[in-house]
């Protein structure tokens, strides 16, 4: 599985992260929560071998930095936190996702269209295949990008604050079908900014300060060691058995 040993980064002499070490655990939703400047971001960044590091990223005991592209894309799929609105339909977004297994004629056979309709399916977006991307809304463009990265058939997903632009409802339905896909075998990483929406959803918290990592374990432990209220000087409340985070 995905592990982080020692990872460290520098830039123009500032240390933007330092000694960050974790291991996912298979079909977990790991949470990564951090102030604004942390760096959640620049994590993300060296997982997706777009930022030099020191340390290591290993995938089931593979060097991340030293596997082709494709066979990292085959095997991780990134969504970032910002993302365009090309002109073209929701199916050909989601035919993206199969680029890594298309060889060089560039043709899809039945295996890719079959992936790209289960993807369709699973974020039940079937009715929406012929629509254009732009007319969308905002929390339809995101599952439409999320069943792009699911074509993709990789076992570790990893998002980027993917909730940010979603109202209320949307983001409610879009986090509780991310935690749908750690039942279904998908590890993910997921950077967010809702602290409560954290404390419903994930099973394990990595808590970056200051490119430091501060907690990282179990939910359960993290709500134990009151690791998010030191870390963001917010008190918890419960209500009707949920966990909320107040300013």
């Amino acid at each position: 599985m995905l592990q982080c040993n020692s990872v460290g980064v520098t830039l123009g002499g500032k240390e933007i992260l330092s000694n960050v070490s974790f291991t996912l655990r298979q079909s977990a939703f790991t949470a990564v929560l951090g102030k604004n400047g942390s760096g959640k971001s620049t994590l993300a960044a060296c997982i997706c071998a777009q930022q030099k590091h020191t340390g290591q990223i290993t995938l089931c005991g593979s060097d991340l930095a030293s596997l082709p592209p494709r066979a990292r894309a085959q095997r991780i799929a990134v969504l970032p936190q910002n993302v365009p609105t090309p002109n073209i339909t929701v199916r050909e977004l989601v035919s993206l996702g199969r680029n890594p297994y298309i060889g060089l004629s560039r043709r899809m056979g039945d295996e890719d269209f079959a992936a790209i309709d289960r993807a369709l399916t699973r974020t039940d977006l079937g009715a929406f295949a012929d629509r254009m991307l732009p007319t969308l809304s905002g929390g339809e463009r995101q599952r439409a990008y999320l069943a792009m990265i699911l074509a993709q058939d990789a076992d570790v997903l990893l998002l980027d604050e993917p909730t940010t632009y979603m109202d209320i409802r949307a983001e409610a339905e879009f986090l509780q079908l991310l935690r749908a896909l750690t039942a279904e075998g998908k590890t993910l990483l997921v950077i967010l900014h809702d602290l409560t929406l954290a404390a419903k959803y994930a099973d394990d918290v990595l808590i970056l300060e200051h490119g430091r990592q501060t907690f990282c374990g179990t939910k359960e432990e993290c709500l134990k060691k009151c690791a998010i209220e030191s870390t963001f000087s917010v008190r918890r409340i419960n209500v009707d058995g949920e966990v909320l985070f107040l300013a």
